[in-house]
């Protein structure tokens, strides 16, 4: 039994791991845009933290703070993100979205349901709900 568990956990991770890199490929393709994957994760981040610190996303990414700063440079650059001041400690960096960020940010997210949408069409009804509900099941364990 242990034998067939790792067998399905190994096809679980890289067919999850597959799907996840492909959608983000044809999103980033039908967007037209210089980001990639990664930035538009980001921008989705900021979005779900509201004006997080670069610090909070680091964090929250299991990453370096460095890598963060990287990051955000290239969106900030790009005019997507921009960066302010806490409004009572100074000290305190905020990143937040700009309108083009977020612009692009709920365009990417209307071609991810398009393309998820093609993707489970192809299914059969009565394993489209299998798929789906199991899917939720799986994930109501986190």
């Amino acid at each position: 039994m242990e034998d067939e568990l790792t067998d399905y956990t190994n096809r679980f991770r890289t067919a999850f791991e597959t799907a996840h890199r492909r959608l983000a490929h044809v999103v980033i393709a039908e967007i037209d845009s210089e980001l990639t994957p990664r930035h538009l994760f980001m921008l989705a981040m900021i979005s779900k933290e509201q004006s997080p610190k670069q610090s909070q996303l680091a964090e929250k990414l299991g990453v370096k703070p460095s890598a963060i700063t990287v990051m955000i440079d290239r969106l900030v650059q790009s005019g997507h993100v921009i960066r302010k001041h806490h409004e009572t400690d100074r000290r305190i960096v905020l990143v937040e979205n700009t309108p083009k960020g977020n612009e692009i940010l709920a365009e990417a997210t209307e071609i991810q349901k398009k393309v998820i949408a093609r993707g489970l069409s192809q299914l059969p009804p009565d394993e489209l709900h299998i798929f789906v509900n199991a899917f939720e099941k799986f994930t109501s364990f986190y």
